[in-house]
């Protein structure tokens, strides 16, 4: 029996979302138990996660006030930490994975009893060490979010080497709290046959939150729906939320914010007929629990990286340059929260419940300075959103179809990368989604990025070549070592003048960022074993600039003979 250990020491909607990993990985190694660690203040509602086979519990807050040493000592701080390891590691693990980006938890894994580690762990130096190549490329979305093209779901399903199952996520709601939610909606009037429609007012940060007045607008309309009650969720710390709600909506809504734990919320939501949130907690457990749902993708939330993972979902984001912004922006004019209009969602939501799946918008003033998207699975068994309206392509996007393509070949170690394929989905996609002479015009404007790319591609020939040369003399029983270090002086002028091109050039800056976390996660003292780990960086990068430039090559070069046969003709 495969013994695995997963710790996630982040919030609630990531824990949820770590559910396409265990099916992942009981598919792969059937009769394997999984070992799950997460905060103790989730520990109630992972009782509902129907895959994990032993659920462990680490209070951060506990351990963190015990180091500031103000009631209790270091040694005190240091034993109650032992004893937190030695219960876990009670177990042999054949692999632990930890996908959680902290300190922390980095040293806190590299403590566990596991034959091989992948994730977050430190090195015997203490310093953070990232193992895997789709955990380190998890790293490189911070930087490089806005070409992203993949779910965290799939990101952590690669990480654990296993296929994307492709069903969504996996949470079960016990009969007792179905009674229970069913109870507390019949005292408020609600009865079993009754429309109900959920709203999640609250979110972690305020630029992500849909301003209070557009919910209760919101309300006003869909109340207009005979029979139709509103529900309102959410945790106690959103109860203002809740009553500027009822001092603006002339609706009636069943108020149950901080009424029920995070059990009783499941199955709140699993009995409403659609969820219209913020992007937040409850929009991973409504999906979970088979609620379709509306996403409201404001601020600095990138819908493709954190949104509703599942078939049939639904996001509505502001049609905005800006967005979505850093997570360090303090934006003064959130015009976001202002484009997504009440009338704009309140249409999506009636053609969702009448339809059951949406398919295709008509344009038209209501969805003006909007985006909206359908969650689904595509041919590889992996998250994509399709736009339900079609909006002009622009470079942005088309990078995102690029990476779409290239990395997963890069990061599943496989070869057969092919150009003619990966021009034919991009040209698909452009011409579907976004029409007809979209993606030729996107073309004319990118020349620059295709000779970057083609002078980044040398550049990372010549590391290649330096490093290897360096590796094949490490390798020799008496090393020149001198000769290494004059051999080496060349390769960080290389790797500052790729670095260079790439902050110049955003849209082909992603693999650099995953290059510099590769290097940051050599380990060792040993030159050798190293240099061989360093000459795969290089090998890698130099493979992808390739993948890039030829894919962008081909896609021009057709781009020239149709132009061409057009005016012969």
């Amino acid at each position: 029996m495969k013994e695995i250990l997963l710790v996630n020491l982040t919030r609630m909607g990531d824990l949820i979302q770590t559910t396409p990993v265990m099916e992942g990985l009981k598919t792969s190694y059937p009769g394997a138990r999984i070992t799950l660690l997460v905060c103790s203040e989730f520990k109630e509602i992972c009782k509902d996660l129907p895959l994990i086979d032993r659920l462990l519990a680490f209070d951060k807050a506990a351990f963190r006030e015990m180091l500031r040493g103000e009631k209790h000592s270091l040694v005190e701080a240091y034993r109650r930490l032992e004893s937190f390891i030695d219960g876990v590691n009670d177990t042999a693990y054949d692999l632990a994975i930890n996908f959680t980006p902290s300190e922390e938890s980095a040293l806190l894994t590299s403590l566990f009893r596991a034959r091989e580690i992948r994730g977050v762990t430190a090195g015997a130096d203490g310093a953070r060490v990232i193992r895997h190549p789709w955990q380190r490329y998890f790293m490189n979305v911070i930087p490089s979010r806005r070409y992203n093209p993949f779910h965290l779901c799939d990101m952590m399903v690669k990480a654990a080497d296993v296929p994307p199952p492709g069903k969504g996520l996996h949470l079960s709601v016990s009969e007792e709290e179905s009674r229970k939610a069913k109870a507390l909606l019949r005292e408020h009037g609600v009865g079993d046959d009754t429309l109900l429609i959920g709203f999640q007012l609250g979110a972690s940060h305020d630029l992500k939150t849909w301003p209070a007045a557009s919910f209760s607008r919101l309300a006003d309309r869909l109340a207009e729906s005979p029979g139709a009650r509103i529900l309102l969720t959410g945790s106690k710390s959103e109860e203002g939320l809740g009553k500027e709600f009822e001092s603006r909506a002339a609706a009636k809504a069943v108020n149950l914010i901080g009424k029920t734990d995070l059990r009783g919320a499941a199955a709140l939501l699993k009995r409403c007929a659609l969820l219209v949130t913020n992007d937040t907690g409850p929009l991973h457990i409504a999906t979970a629990v088979g609620t379709p749902a509306i996403d409201l993708s404001l601020g600095h939330v990138c819908f493709r990286e954190t949104g509703p993972y599942g078939e049939g979902h639904y996001v509505i984001e502001a049609d905005l340059p800006c967005g979505p912004c850093g997570f360090h922006v303090k934006c003064t004019d959130p015009r976001c929260k202002e484009r997504v209009s009440p009338e704009s969602v309140h249409e999506l939501a009636l053609r969702v419940l009448a339809d059951g799946r949406v398919e295709h918008l008509e344009d038209g003033p209501v969805w003006e300075g909007v985006r909206v998207f359908r969650s689904g699975f595509s041919r590889d068994g992996m998250q994509d959103f399709v736009p339900l309206l079609r909006r002009p392509l622009t470079a942005e996007t088309f990078y995102l179809y690029l990476y779409r393509e290239t990395w997963p070949h890069l990061l599943d170690g496989g070869s057969g990368f092919s150009p003619e394929e990966a021009c034919g989905t991009i040209e698909a996609k452009a011409a579907s989604w976004h029409g007809e002479g979209e993606l030729e015009g996107i073309l004319r404007g990118i020349g620059d990025d295709l000779e970057t790319l083609r002078r980044m591609e040398a550049l990372a020939g010549e590391g290649f070549t330096r490093v290897s040369l360096i590796a094949r003399e490490a390798s020799r029983p008496s090393p020149d070592v001198e000769w290494i270090r004059r051999t080496w002086k060349d390769v960080p002028v290389i790797d500052r003048e790729i670095e260079t091109l790439g902050r110049t050039h955003p849209p082909v800056m992603p693999p650099v960022v995953l290059f510099g976390f590769g290097k940051e996660a050599l380990e060792g003292k040993e030159l050798a074993p190293m240099a061989e780990t360093a000459l795969g960086l290089y090998a890698d990068l130099r493979n992808h600039f390739s993948m890039l430039a030829e894919t962008i090559g081909r896609l021009v070069e057709k781009q020239v003979k149709a132009a061409d046969g057009s005016c012969n003709t």
